[in-house]
């Protein structure tokens, strides 16, 4: 093995995250790494899942220490080819720089040090990642990983909108996530039914219910400035599962203001409870999202990989 591959930081950057703004934020670090004298190498993404293919090769070659510079999904991405090589997870180490739209991930693992001092770091933490086996658009079976949270429901339809947006409206997600985040809730409202389907947690009875949005998550924070109130523990094996149930558009816009404050659970629609497992279905062919990026169709099962991940603090 190549010891100087196993101590470089290979940076996986995303010039495109923060609707483009993470290009000049890449131009200010890869200068500060040069001014302090920081060996890294480092490659862009050139397009969508291109952070997979990247962490899949530079993996092969023997790094072991992986910077991700993007936000959330380019986060996502990179797991995605971690994940291809699963024995050599336990031996890796994951710098996360944010530099995205949203970045939940930086929120649940905050902290004082600088960028450089970062990058520099010995300390990990070894923390829990979500597993979703589901299915793809022509119905094979596939399985995905998280590392903040995943929902199912009127966030899922949100996130499409949210990702898709152009002209004008990505002009206001530069300016503003939280501004972007509701346009595209309030998009997403108008457009929802309700979703009648089957939840199953642990080894518990099948229930039968009618929803508008089901998150299962390790991390609480969502969209931008969104946030579930609930203490949770990022390596002890458990999903926190927040569930809205069906209700009317009036009320489901009320609820808006509630996740930025972190009241939701207040609400009366709103509910949730932890569990180790979660197997859901439903009629409907509705798009599965994990940390802003589409992880597939029902049905769906999730579970848990305790302490898969060594994050560098």
């Amino acid at each position: 093995m190549n010891k100087y591959k196993e101590t470089k930081t290979f940076f996986i950057c995303n010039p495109a995250a923060g609707a483009g703004l993470a290009s000049e934020r890449w131009t200010a670090l890869s200068q500060e790494l040069t001014d302090n004298k920081i060996e890294y190498e480092y490659q862009f993404t050139t397009s969508p899942k291109n952070a997979t293919v990247i962490a899949d090769e530079v993996i092969k070659q023997g790094y072991r220490r992986i910077g991700v510079f993007g936000g959330d999904g380019t986060v996502n991405e990179v797991l995605q080819g971690v994940m291809l090589n699963p024995k050599t997870v336990e031996d890796l180490e994951f710098v996360l720089i944010p530099a995205g739209s949203s970045c939940d991930f930086a929120k649940r693992y905050p902290t004082e040090k600088s960028n450089i001092e970062l990058i520099q770091s010995q300390e990990t933490i070894a923390v829990d990642i979500g597993q979703i086996e589901c299915r793809d658009s022509e119905r094979n079976p596939i399985t995905k990983y998280f590392f903040n949270n995943s929902s199912i429901g009127l966030i899922s339809l949100a996130n499409e909108f949210y990702n898709n947006v152009e002209g004008f409206s990505k002009q206001i997600k530069r300016w503003s996530v939280d501004a972007s985040a509701v346009i595209a809730g309030l998009k997403a409202i108008g457009d929802f039914k309700p979703i009648a389907c089957e939840l199953r947690f642990d080894d518990e009875e099948v229930q039968f219910t009618e929803i508008t949005n089901i998150t299962v998550f390790k991390t609480p924070y969502f969209g931008g400035g969104m946030y579930y109130n609930v203490e949770t523990n990022p390596d002890d094996g458990i999903f926190t599962v927040a569930i809205v149930d069906s209700t009317s558009k009036i009320r489901l816009i009320g609820l808006i203001p509630s996740l930025y404050r972190g009241k939701v659970f207040e609400k009366k629609p709103a509910h949730h409870r932890t569990c180790h497992t979660l197997e859901f279905d439903t009629n409907r062919n509705f798009y599965i999202e994990m940390d802003g990026e589409s992880a597939g169709y029902p049905p769906a099962k999730y579970s848990i990989i305790k302490q898969a991940i060594k994050i560098v603090i």
